[in-house]
């Protein structure tokens, strides 16, 4: 029976001493259960102040493990686990790629093509008046016209949301991509789903009722975290090096993560609306977990209390060492 209860206080002194870690000048919430047992007090009455010291231990291992348990749980993200960091950059200079009109068209029109085509459809047309400066600057000037129109037709302002998503991925993958038209490596699929879940959150912040492009953005966060978990296996300075190009941090990839309503609330997707509703469980774990955390606070007073009752003996009786 004995050995059995010494066995049990020595594996929860070993669980304490993960939940607390040691610190410099730290005191110890154990030394709160600290009996002061005089000399001159029976043996009966030292033995009942030991025991007492025993199960005060445990119930202090007990509630400073719980306590710790919970916040591990509940920490807050660094960042929002799905956009990332709003001071990061990375989502704005890739839009401010595609919304460059000097490089981009509508529709997937590759600019530099359609400059070559409309460069050999008016030098066709001068030919075909090459020994009549009357016609040929007629020709010169209806194909300038033809130029403005399809150009103007392909303005970025005419084109759609897909189009600049496509634009947008091609970009993220260049920026990301370990060589040349590197479609397939981790951090290059990582940029390319950033993209996806940034258009898919305008889209999910426009039209609250849509479950399913809400259902389609939390599938893509969760492939992210796969892959960059993978990634964190197989190269982790690339890993490091995608997630600062990408605005996230560590804890958003290796904890557990669903996009469910509170995470709608607590980033105000949709303003200050309030989405869960506080259920009467829920204020009653809330006062537990605040009656456990005063009642951790006060197993920390009383260690320092103890601690510095123990120190004034401890230089009394090296005084009184001193003397004799």
């Amino acid at each position: 029976m004995l050995k059995a209860q010494a066995r049990s206080f020595s594996t929860a002194r070993a669980l304490l001493a993960r939940a607390v870690p040691a610190q410099k000048g730290r005191i110890h919430p154990l030394l709160a259960a600290k009996q002061f047992v005089s000399d001159n007090i029976s043996d009966k009455l030292a033995r009942k102040l030991r025991r007492k010291e025993t199960k005060m231990k445990k119930k202090i291992t007990r509630d400073v493990n719980i306590l710790k348990q919970y916040d591990i749980k509940n920490v807050p993200f660094k960042v929002d686990p799905v956009l990332g960091d709003p001071r990061n950059e990375f989502f704005q200079r890739i839009m401010a790629k595609v919304e460059n009109q000097e490089a981009n068209l509508a529709y997937g029109t590759d600019r530099l093509e359609m400059e070559k085509l409309l460069y050999a459809a008016e030098k066709l047309s001068l030919e075909k008046n090459l020994h009549n400066d009357e016609l040929r600057e007629a020709a010169k000037d209806i194909e300038e016209n033809k130029k403005r129109a399809i150009l103007t037709i392909l303005n970025l302002r005419n084109t759609n949301t897909p189009d600049k998503k496509k634009l947008a991925v091609q970009y993220a993958k260049q920026e990301l991509q370990r060589e040349p038209g590197d479609t397939g490596s981790p951090e290059a699929q990582a940029a390319v789903m950033t993209i996806k879940i940034h258009f898919g959150m305008a889209h999910v912040k426009a039209n609250k009722k849509d479950h399913t492009a809400r259902q389609l953005v939390r599938e893509l966060v969760q492939k992210r975290q796969r892959i960059l978990k993978y990634l964190k296996k197989q190269n982790p300075e690339r890993y490091y090096y995608a997630l600062a190009k990408l605005g996230l941090t560590d804890d958003v990839i290796v904890r557990e993560f669903s996009m469910s309503m509170q995470y709608l609330q607590d980033y105000k997707v949709w303003g200050d609306k309030v989405l869960v509703k506080e259920t009467a469980t829920m204020k009653r774990k809330e006062l537990k977990i605040k009656s456990l955390r005063d009642k951790v606070h006060e197993y920390h007073e009383l260690a320092r209390r103890n601690h510095e009752m123990l120190k004034a003996g401890a230089a009394s009786a090296k005084k009184s060492a001193n003397k004799k």
